[in-house]
């Protein structure tokens, strides 16, 4: 049963300045001592009244609100009366992934002109404390804070430029609860149960035992490391100079690359409260793995969808950039099969893919537009979500036909100007029978949402692609500047 708690006191999520979802009935705990009755009310809405049980934790319902950005008090009275302060009511997201969701404002492109502008007390952000752990955990280390010039270059970066459009175009509060962990693998987000529930996944947990296996030897190594690097550094900050950084602990135990640890200690103790939808950014660390990526993926949206009591929950995440310079361990084919199976889990309902394969950076795994990365993803809710009659994505595929010499493609969601981006080298190749792909060297835009590809030396065309590569230096744009996503087109 665990510890039992006394004083009376409200879940991680419910402090002063938080943002709680609108329309939707809103879910709120807390711990009291056990058998305590608790009564809770948000401002001047119904009271709802319950007891702890023997474990000190309590839960209420509130009923749904509309979006108020008239600050309220959240109270919960008992033994003692506790008072939650500043509270808006609004669109709330969960952003998650690893760094290039952590990424904070204040190291992205055009970071000065984007904090200075950020007066918008009704934008706020949960952050939820790195906190990988072993064991489920009822309680994280978190903070919400209201965005201005002083708070917002913490924010992060794709969270802020999402939230900022969604205020922008729908004049309601908008709160971000960021749990984001970098170099962090999709299984560490998902729960033990989930992970279980599928025989397939015994891969996962087979590959952290033999990880366990070596943890003793790797941590006696890691203890001799900080040994010397413990005077080093010494000397170095004696000396004026930055030391060096010191060496990265092993994986173990409460550890970010753990099975579920992220899921433990910074998910589980923000259910399950009350949220529109989720951002997700994450894939690099799964990226030579990615078929196992696909089904863990889709079981990962399935799990969260559940345990936020919202099924219909729209999911929406950044297919990875363009980068030239890999990973230790991970090949460019590697990095091209992730984003194909990033594609596939589109075949789930409510979701969408934000394309940034133009936006990355050749030498780093972290690019600094997100701001780009932010308000794409915020198109996708537009439409998606809110019903906005706004173009969301880049162009699609709708119709291909090939014969000798000659490709001609046909897309959607072109608002009629169809154009290349990137520097002028081809953005497709094209293949025959032996499935030798060669760059496309002429083609031609037909009435803005055609092409006319022309392949002299293919007596029979049978494939063609799109931006295949883990680096693309061209790509197929839309009237909004959106890309097409990498794709290829194979003909029997």
């Amino acid at each position: 049963m665990g510890e039992v708690r006394s004083e009376l006191r409200f879940g991680t999520p419910f402090q002063d300045h938080a943002v709680l979802q609108r329309d939707r009935p809103l879910p709120v705990w807390g711990w009291a001592r056990p058998g305590d009755q608790i009564r809770v009310n948000l401002g001047a809405g119904e009271e709802v009244s319950t007891r702890a049980g023997v474990d000190g934790r309590w839960q209420v319902t509130l009923p749904a609100r509309p979006a108020s950005a008239t600050p309220l008090e959240l109270i919960a009275a008992g033994a003692t009366r506790v008072v939650v302060r500043d509270i808006l009511i609004g669109e709330v997201w969960l952003c998650s992934g690893q760094s290039n969701m952590e990424w904070r404002l204040r190291f992205s492109a055009d970071a000065p002109a984007a904090i200075m502008a950020a007066d918008l007390p009704q934008i706020r952000q949960l952050k939820v404390a790195r906190n990988p752990r072993t064991t489920r955990q009822e309680e994280a280390a978190a903070e919400w804070s209201v965005c201005s010039p002083a708070s917002a270059g913490e924010f992060s970066a794709v969270g802020f430029h999402f939230a900022r459009e969604l205020r922008e175009v729908l004049r309601v509060p908008v709160g971000l609860i960021n749990c984001s962990h970098g170099n962090s693998p999709v299984e560490g987000w998902m729960s033990a149960e989930a992970l279980a529930g599928d025989p397939a996944f015994k891969t996962v947990s087979d590959r952290w035992a033999e990880v366990l296996a070596r943890y003793p030897a790797a941590r006696a190594r890691h203890t001799e490391a900080l040994r010397r690097w413990e005077p080093e550094a010494a000397t170095a900050r004696a000396a004026g100079r930055v030391p060096p950084g010191p060496p990265a602990a092993p994986a173990g135990p409460n550890h970010q690359q753990e099975p579920s640890a992220l899921f433990n200690g910074m998910i589980a103790p923000v259910l399950p409260f009350a949220v529109r939808g989720f951002l997700w950014y994450q894939g690099e660390g799964n990226a030579r793995r990615a078929a196992e990526y696909e089904r863990l993926f889709g079981a990962l949206i399935g799990q969260w969808r559940g345990d936020f009591r919202a099924p219909e929950a729209p999911f929406l995440w950044v297919q990875l950039p363009g980068l030239d310079r890999m990973p230790p361990t991970t090949t460019r084919e590697d990095w091209v099969a992730l984003r194909e199976a990033q594609t596939a889990t589109l075949a789930l309902p409510a979701t969408g893919q934000a394309i940034t394969i133009d936006l990355g950076d050749p030498a780093d795994i972290h690019p600094v537009r997100k701001r780009e990365v932010g308000e794409r993803l915020a198109r996708l809710a537009r439409h998606r979500v809110y019903g906005e009659a706004v173009l969301d994505r880049g162009p699609e595929l709708i119709r291909a036909s090939a014969r000798r010499g000659v490709i001609e493609l046909e897309f959607k969601h072109t608002g009629g100007a169809l154009r290349l981006g990137g520097e002028a080298v081809p953005a497709f190749e094209a293949a025959g029978p032996d499935g030798v792909f060669t760059e496309v060297s002429r083609l031609e835009i037909v009435d803005g949402t055609r092409l006319r590809i022309d392949v002299p030396h293919l007596e029979r065309p049978s494939q063609v692609r799109h931006a295949w590569r883990a680096y693309p230096r061209s790509w197929l744009l839309n009237a909004e500047g959106l890309p097409a996503p990498p794709f290829t087109h194979r003909w029997p």
